[in-house]
């Protein structure tokens, strides 16, 4: 990659970096709050809220004493506001316990050494309620919590998750369940959701749901199946998912979930654009996001002048696709802010990974 020294350019590629090592920073500092059941104490919030505070400062001030940030710095005084104060948001019970699928799928049960239970968010436990969506170069992630006990269902391996119907599900399936219409394929069983939503839609004709695993289907079938609603419009094939659109393309609407998060999806969701990019990906910004950052490592890279030897190997996915970027662009000129936005562009990032 060749950057003109233009100083506009120069100062832009300064900022984006450095945005996206905040971005990086507050994600792990978010990952570390969600694994939390305990961080905020009703007792402590309401000490704080008769001291003058609304409900989000009284938060903010226990947020940052859990993890010993410094709120009165000016600098993590704008991080915290920016990332966590302008992101989180109380959400109500009534909206998700009056979906259709949590009011007609809701019975605990057994199949070998799966079970299907409900499992808690404690009050005012944070969890990521959305995709996250980037703006001004900010990473932003959608952050929800409840003021009591809520309680959501869960299919379970042992003690391990390993597929659930909480906020986030609900929220990041419902742009793709909108855009479901004719004929549609959703690749990837999981729990059902988004196939007995899209079947409740008029405008959808049937739902083939692809699933590879026999005994995912077997567990479907035994606990979740009974209570399915359409059931004439929902039929499951037993196939590996790549391997089907492959072969069959005449479907009107095609729906991928076959991750468990962005990380470990991104390899598949380049394999299923490179079939067709028509196919929607669940949690699809998440992955721009991340081929984002690596096309920005890139260019740190480029700083710290970096050559070849830099890019043989790769010891993860996003090592890969850092490589093939700087194959794809060692001849690439940037000399405006208008190229590198052009660079770091969804449709770009794309199609650098597919041709």
């Amino acid at each position: 990659m060749i950057i003109k020294n233009n100083k506009e350019l120069i100062k832009r590629i300064d900022d984006i970096i450095s945005q996206n090592n905040v971005n990086m920073n507050v994600a792990d500092l978010l990952n570390n709050a969600f694994s939390y059941t305990d961080i905020f104490n009703k007792d402590e919030i309401n000490q704080y809220i008769k001291e003058g505070l609304n409900e989000k400062e009284a938060m903010t001030q226990v947020f940052c004493s859990f993890f010993d940030i410094d709120y009165e710095l000016e600098e993590n005084q704008v991080v915290i506001d920016t990332y966590i104060v302008n992101n989180i948001k109380k959400l109500s019970k009534e909206k998700y316990l009056d979906n259709p699928y949590v009011k007609a799928i809701n019975k605990c049960g057994k199949f070998k050494k799966y079970s299907l239970r409900y499992i808690d968010y404690e009050p005012y436990q944070l969890f990521p309620y959305d995709d996250i969506s980037l703006n001004n170069d900010i990473e932003n992630s959608h952050i929800g919590y409840f003021d009591q006990k809520f309680s959501y269902l869960a299919l379970c391996e042992g003690n391990n998750i390993w597929m659930s119907l909480n906020p986030n599900e609900i929220e990041t399936m419902a742009p793709f369940i909108n855009k479901a219409k004719g004929n549609v394929l959703v690749l990837g069983l999981g729990m059902g959701y988004v196939s007995f939503m899209m079947a409740l839609k008029q405008e959808v004709k049937s739902v083939t749901i692809i699933e590879k695993d026999s005994e995912i289907i077997d567990l479907f079938n035994s606990l979740i199946w009974p209570n399915f609603k359409n059931k004439d419009k929902i039929k499951i094939v037993k196939d590996d998912a790549v391997n089907y659109v492959r072969n069959n393309k005449h479907f009107d609407y095609i729906f991928a979930d076959l991750w468990h998060s962005s990380e470990d999806g991104l390899p598949l969701f380049v394999k299923l654009k490179r079939i067709d990019t028509c196919i929607d990906c669940w949690l699809e910004e998440s992955m721009f996001a991340l081929l984002r950052r690596c096309m920005i490592t890139l260019l740190e890279e480029n700083k710290e002048h970096f050559t070849d030897e830099d890019y043989k190997y790769a010891k993860s996915y996003t090592d890969k696709v850092i490589n093939l970027y700087y194959q794809k662009n060692k001849n690439t000129v940037i000399e405006t802010v208008d190229d590198l936005d052009k660079l770091l562009s969804k449709k770009n990032l794309l199609k650098l990974l597919l041709n």
